[in-house]
Formats: structure tokens, sequence, C-alpha cells
């Protein structure tokens, strides 16, 4: 009995967890943020990546096809304009990660990264890296 007690409360918190994850609100900080670093270049950090392309290394309308792109990823969602902000959920958990993308004029910026956590295991950078390769090879 103690033992069908104990599996029902780590289902209920496991369950609970999860729902937290998919429905809490994403910082709102963070989907209309533009961090740098702002020189060309691929940046590592901890829980993503930004990368910073010059537009003029890239095919025309770069952006907007980049968008498009994004936006095909699977379990992405845009979620904002300005910047443009996509949100990728992970298959098993839901756990979000944001995607920011932007122009300025020079530069093409995108910066990915993760809500919860510290560390992505490099997965936004291996998004990111397959959504400009896709961009490269013509959409």
């Amino acid at each position: 009995m103690m033992l069908v007690k104990s599996l029902l409360i780590a289902a209920v918190l496991i369950a609970a967890a999860q729902a937290y994850v998919r429905l809490a609100p994403l910082p709102r900080a963070r989907l209309i943020a533009r961090p740098g670093p702002f020189e060309p270049g691929v940046h590592p950090m901890s829980g993503g990546v930004k990368v910073v392309r010059p537009l003029a290394e890239l095919p025309a309308e770069a952006q907007a096809q980049l968008e498009m792109i994004a936006a095909a990823t699977p379990r992405t969602q845009r979620s904002g304009d300005d910047p443009v902000a996509f949100v990728t959920r992970s298959r098993l958990w839901g756990f979000p990660d944001i995607a920011l993308i932007w122009s300025d004029g020079v530069n093409l910026h995108v910066h990915a990264h993760l809500v919860f956590g510290s560390g992505d295991l490099g997965v936004n950078a291996a998004r990111v890296a397959r959504w400009f390769e896709a961009l490269e090879a013509g959409g």
C-alpha cells in the first residue's frame, strides 16, 4: 500500500512539473531582447548560441527566408515580431527554447537559448546551424 501511494505521489509530481514546463508563461523580456555579441561569428554561450552573419554574405531576403525555415521547424511557433521570435519545444517534455531573428541592416542576428536550466547540450547551436545550412542551400 505504501509503495502504491509513493508511486502515485511521484506520478502527480512528474505531471505537475511537465504541466509547469508546458504552461508557464515565457519571459517577455527574453522575447523582445536583442542581446550581443554584435560582431560577426558564432558565439557559443551557456544554454544557447548567438550567430551574427554579414548580410552581404547571405542570399537576398535572407531574414525572410530564415524566418520561413524556422517556422517550418517541427514543434516551433512564432511568438513575436520585434524582433521575430520563435519558440521550439522539446519532443518529450516540451521544454521551450527561444530563437530571436533580426537584422541591423548590416548583419543578420540569430540568438537561440533555453528558458529553463543552464545547459542545452548544444541543441540550439545545432538547430541554428541547420537553419543557416537550409538558407544557403536555397530554403
